[in-house]
Order: structure tokens, then sequence, then C-alpha cells
């Protein structure tokens, strides 16, 4: 276990004090040589300036409140204060500095030591490691010489920040070592009792801060992500009075109470009962926490959760199937009954994964809590993505294409006229990504057309235009979809995951095919999921080919009579298939063939459409009927493609844009 406690003394040079009675200072100049004593001889008295010999005053002959004033101006921001350190891949060295002039300062003399005290002390950290032997002693005990000298050194009043890095995956505050949850609860309480900061952060394993936040995750896929830690830091205004209690008030926890279940994922034992006071089931069917004594013990206001980098994950043939091991569903709730952890009176939020898969960040955008203020930061700073060997056998496609869907699903909330649930207190929306000009560009493009109420501020920066009134729920349907799309019966099958498909739509290789829920699949529709991958592995060790052929993301609608075919060419000698992706609310008109290699989201083909081998259509794109896409063509964003061959003949217009939203013609469409 590593703390970071000041020693006793200052490594013994504590015994070298000036006299108070005295100007005179220690002498520490180097020793003479017989040869520069001998040149020193021969220069006679009047030769040597007055200033010379006449011994000035020095730093020690400052008062006390000018020291204190030139240290002053060797504190710098900590590390783990840094914009730059917290919005990048999150480390467990994130408390780190290689300045450390003030801790050099402190080590001269006593006096000195007294003068940066308070400086010393203002970010305080904890790192907890076990030692190599079986005891692992409980947070509480650990952390009890840490309090103890705050206490004693009277530094309650100087903490205005703590780090907490904990290095460890498991962590314990039970003496028989069991993990339940709110079992760190006491252990805030205490921390908390003895400094009374405005800042704290985490930095930890997730397992290990889903443990000190009460938070319920599943680790089965964490293997796969392979994340160091995230970090979860509260802040909070500075205190005007600083009012703490004693730790001898709080009643000692030798151990685990009888009304603190196991965590998910063990079977609660008989000799501890359910306690609905603190806990309940979710519909999930997992023991969760009804709140968290992290988040209750203060009035928080602002939250920070880095989640880290999932580039590791897409190296996987099914990654989009994998569950991200994250606290951020036990945080914001989700729409499965899950009770939100966070506080009600934290207004700022700032999320940063380094690309989220759509199904983890679809939490934060349907279950967004009461906030003022959001910042979204998805796409790396670094140069992570010009890693040779990190980027191995992974699609950058991909990648975007997950970006594109995370953002679509936020906007699509944010710009719904009328706002719904916590999206209508929503002033300030930040992206970290506005560097990424192809991504800040199509949003700029989004919100001209969109409107809402919204206006751009600066790079990144939405706010919600206050002398913009919200658009009457009745009025005029925009919808670029036939009014008869809306009175469609349903003649067909509705899985668990809400897709409808009709009995006779025609789906063959239905093992290669993934839905992201929510897709009507008429009847007479054909889709190719037998067309798979056949490419020949590259290296020893690579597999042979994609599992998945086609890939449909959430609110999809296919027509009558279209068909779906992964697009083919012949690659390093051999004829291969490639997998058809497709993102969120993407309407196909009936007869329409579809081979491209990508259809973005909110992507509208009209009827008898033949779109080609390999194209790409981005986001928020209208085909008009009977247009014939030719091979290989990119559409942008926000264009109407029509002709034969097809080619770009206009913009969609800024009233088409929510029409393009297909949630409310899936709930039309009736069983």
């Amino acid at each position: 276990m590593i703390s970071n406690l000041p020693p006793s003394n200052s490594n013994g040079l504590e015994d070298l004090t000036i006299d108070k009675n005295s100007t005179e200072v220690p002498s520490l100049q180097p020793q003479t040589n017989q040869s520069e004593d001998t040149l020193i001889s021969h220069v006679t008295p009047h030769t040597i300036p007055g200033a010379v010999t006449k011994q000035g005053p020095t730093i020690e002959d400052l008062p006390n409140e000018l020291l204190v004033n030139i240290f002053s101006h060797l504190d710098i921001e900590p590390p783990s204060y840094s914009h730059t350190t917290l919005h990048d891949e999150p480390t467990l060295e994130v408390t780190s500095s290689e300045i450390q002039n003030l801790k050099n300062c402190s080590l001269i003399s006593k006096r000195w030591r007294q003068a940066t005290l308070r400086l010393l002390f203002k970010h305080t950290r904890y790192i907890l490691k076990y030692s190599e032997d079986d005891y692992r002693p409980i947070l509480n005990d650990l952390t009890g010489p840490f309090r103890q000298f705050i206490r004693e050194g009277s530094f309650a009043d100087i903490v205005s920040s703590f780090t907490l890095v904990v290095r460890e995956k498991t962590i314990s505050n039970c003496h028989d070592g069991r993990p339940r949850l709110c079992e760190f609860d006491g252990f805030w309480k205490r921390l908390f009792n003895t400094i009374d900061p405005s800042t704290v952060l985490i930095a930890a394993p997730v397992e290990a801060l889903a443990s000190l936040t009460s938070s319920t995750i599943n680790d089965v896929d964490s293997w796969v992500f392979d994340i160091e830690c995230h970090y979860l830091r509260l802040q909070r205004p500075e205190s005007k009075e600083v009012v703490l209690t004693e730790i001898e008030d709080l009643p000692e926890e030798s151990g685990p109470t009888t009304s603190d279940p196991l965590l998910p994922g063990t079977s609660l034992s008989s000799d501890y009962y359910f306690d609905d006071s603190l806990h309940y089931i979710c519909p999930a069917g997992r023991v969760s926490a009804k709140s968290s004594g992290f988040f209750q013990v203060r009035s928080w206001t602002s939250l920070l959760l880095n989640e880290g980098s999932n580039l590791k994950a897409f190296k996987t043939d099914l990654w989009w199937e994998l569950e991200t091991p994250s606290i951020l569903r036990s945080l914001v709730g989700t729409q499965s009954g899950t009770l939100p952890l966070i506080n009600s009176g934290i207004r700022s939020m700032r999320y940063i994964a380094i690309f989220p898969i759509t199904a983890q960040f679809e939490c934060l955008a349907q279950g967004l809590p009461r906030l003022d203020h959001l910042y979204c930061q998805l796409v790396p700073r670094n140069d992570a993505l010009e890693d040779e060997e990190l980027m191995k056998k992974i699609d950058v496609e991909d990648l975007w294409m997950e970006r594109n869907n995370c953002y679509a699903q936020l906007m699509r909330e944010m710009f719904n006229n009328p706002p719904e649930g916590n999206y209508r207190y929503l002033k300030t929306f930040e992206s970290g990504d506005a560097a990424d000009t192809d991504a800040w560009h199509m949003a700029v493009e989004f919100v001209k057309r969109a409107g809402g109420g919204w206006k751009i501020t600066g790079d990144g920066v939405f706010e919600r235009d206050t002398g913009i009134e919200d658009s009457s729920s009745d009025a005029p349907n925009a919808s670029p979809f036939p009014d008869e799309l809306y009175r469609w019966a349903w003649n067909g099958l509705t899985n668990d995951t809400g897709n409808k498909v009709s009995r006779r739509s025609q789906i063959i290789g239905t093992t290669n095919i993934i839905l992201g829920g929510k897709t009507v699949i008429q009847a007479e529709v054909i889709i190719r999921g037998d067309l798979l991958r056949t490419l020949p592995p590259s290296t020893q060790g690579e597999k042979a080919g994609n599992a998945v052929a086609v890939a449909i993301g959430r609110y999809c609608f296919f027509s009558r009579g279209c068909e779906l075919r992964p697009p083919g060419k012949i690659y390093r000698g051999t004829f291969s298939y490639f997998p058809l992706k497709i993102g969120d609310h993407v309407f196909v008109g009936p007869g329409s063939i579809i081979e491209a290699a990508m259809l973005g989201n909110h992507v509208n083909i009209g009827a008898n459409v033949v779109v080609g081998k390999f194209v790409i259509v981005k986001d928020f794109v209208k085909i008009l009927e009977g247009t014939v896409v030719p091979p290989n063509m990119v559409i942008p964003s926000f264009s109407v493609v029509g002709g034969c061959p097809g080619r770009v003949v206009g913009e969609v217009a800024e009233g088409e844009i929510e029409g393009m939203d297909l949630r409310e013609i899936y709930r039309a469409v009736r069983n």
C-alpha cells in the first residue's frame, strides 16, 4: 500500500535551523583549493569592490508574508486538474508530475516547510495498492493513518481536492472480504468527516470503481476491452465554511451488516437478508442500490466520466454484441427500470469515451439526466489511430460508423420538436470532437436545417436559443413519407427486440444478419445473409472471413419487394463478398435493390431505386424514386440524389430532417 503522506522530518534537513536571535545564516559555500587561496591572497583590499565585501540581506531575512507570496508563484495546477489529462486515455499515473519545485523547497528548512504547507496539501492524493501477502485490510483501516495525519496537522480546511488512485480490481471494506453493495458508503462518510474537498477524482479499474460507487456492471467482456482504468470526478462550489464531524462520533464498522446483499453475479447468502429500503431488484434480475453514498455525501454539481478507449474491442468479429463494462447505466438509469445513482443537483456532465459502441452510448442518449450542460468526446486527441500495432485487424469504417451512430442518437433527441424528457432543460451542448472537421461540419449543417431553437456559439458548442419557441406538437406533418404509411397494418412476427418481420419475407442466412432492434421488414423483402465474405486469411492466426453479411441498425423500414445484397468483387485474386452496413432510421422504398457498402443514419431511399456496389451513403440523404446510383459513389450528407446515373441534384430541406425519424412510423405499424 502506498500513501502520499509526508515524512515526520524533511529527510534530516530540519536539523539545519536558523537562530531566531541572529541574522547569520549557516554557510554552505564550497571549499576552495590551494591555488584559489593563492590567487585571492594577491588581491589587495583596496581592489575589492565594496558591494562584494558588504554582506547584504538574504531570502531568510524576508518576512513570512513575502516568503509565502514567493512560494505561491511555484504553485502549479496538479496533473489531476489538467483538462488535457482528464480528456485523454485514463492512466493510474494521473497524479504523477515531473515538476516538483514546491516539494523541493519544503525540504530546505522547517521555516520553508511551514511556508509551503498550505500549498502542498491543497491537493491531496491517496494511492491504494495492496502488498503481496494474502492479508488485505479494509479501506477504512488503510486510510486511518491518512485521516489521523489530516486531523493532527489541522489540514482539513486546506484540502480543496482529493484524488483516490486504486490499482486493484477487487477491493473491500468488509472484514470477510466478500463484496457487497453499499459497503463503501461508510468509507465516504468517514473521509468527508475528516476533509471537505470541493473536487474528488477516482482513478480505478472499472470493477473497483463500481464497488466504490455502489454501481452494478457486467464485466464478462472486460478482458476484450482491456482498459486500465476509468476516471470519475465530482465537483461543487468551494465551501465558505468547513463543518466537520469528529471521526470518534461515528460508529465503528467492524464488519458487514445483515442488510448488505452480495454484489450481482453472486447468490444471496442465507446469512444476509434483502433490505428494500436500500436495495431493489431491477427488471434484469440484478440487485441494485437505490442510492450511492459517494454521490450523496455532498451536494455535487458537476460530473466527469472518462471510460477510456474501446479500440481493442473492434478487433473482434462480433464487437457490436459486446457489453461495455461501465458504471454509466447505473449513474443515469435506464428505461428498463434502473434508478439513477447521481444526485439530482448535478447540472453539468462531461462524458469521454473513445469510439464507444452505440449500445453503450444509447444509455446516455436515452437516459439523459436533468442537465444544463452536456459535453461529449468520442474521438481521441492523441495519435492512437496512427498506431499500426493498435489498429491491426480494426476496420476504420466501423469506428467512424459508430461515432456517427452515437452522435446521431444524441442529435435526434436534442432536436426533437418539441423536446422530450430532460432534453427540455438542456441549455448547452459541447462536443470535444470539433477538431474532426467532417463530423463538426455535418453537425453544423444539421443544426441549420433542423432548427428547434438551437444556435452555434463556437467551435463544438450549441446553445439553446431562448428567443425561439418550440413548435407546437400539432404542426403539420413534415415527414417525407406518404401519409398512408401511418395506416399500414402488420401481419408478421415481433421478436423480443421489437423487430417486426413479415412471414412472407425471404431472409436467407439468418445467423449472418444483425438486426439492431425495432426494424420493420415487409412481405417479399429479400435479405441475402448467405453472401458471406470468403477471403482467405492473409496471416497465420487471422480468421478466414467475417461472420456478418448484413448489419442493420434501429428503426429501419424495408418496404415490400426490396432486396438487400452484400457487395462483391475480386480481391487478392479471389471473388469475395463484403458486409453491408446500415445505420439507424433508414427507409428503403418498394422494389429497390441495395448493394451498397454502407448506408448512414436517416437515409430515405425511394421506390425502384438501384444503389450500386460499394456505394457509401452518408447521413441525412434522400435518394429520389427511380434513381440508379453508380457503383463506388460516395454521397455526402444532406444531399438529394436523382437521375440515371444518379447525381446530387439538391440539398435536404430544413423541414425534411425531422421527418426522417422513423420512430412514429414504427409505432404506427400495428401488430
